[in-house]
């Protein structure tokens, strides 16, 4: 298993919208195109830092998933919401 980690920012003003851009578009996008789990957390101060996770399969599938010509719109939009972004990978490994 692949989990892919994002942190990042929404402002405040974004919020709303991003979340339901997120429940409409994003994670039906991405589960219906080779990725087994996507969860989106916010900190629970109440800032505008968030979290996502996406999960899967092995290694290929996450490449051949994330190169998919049609996810370049759902990967422009996401960019619209989200500041300050670092993605990390992490492999299974027990």
């Amino acid at each position: 298993m692949i989990k892919v980690v994002y942190m990042y920012e929404v402002s405040e003003q974004k919020q709303d919208e991003y979340l339901k851009a997120t429940a409409e578009k994003f994670k039906p996008f991405w589960e219906s195109h080779g990725c087994e789990a996507y969860t989106v957390w916010a900190l629970m101060e109440g800032s505008t830092r968030f979290m996502k996770e996406m999960v899967f399969k092995d290694e290929g599938a996450m490449l051949s998933t994330m190169k998919l010509a049609e996810a370049e719109p759902i990967k422009k939009l996401f960019s619209q919401f989200a500041n300050n972004v670092a993605r990390v990978t992490y492999r299974q490994m027990v």
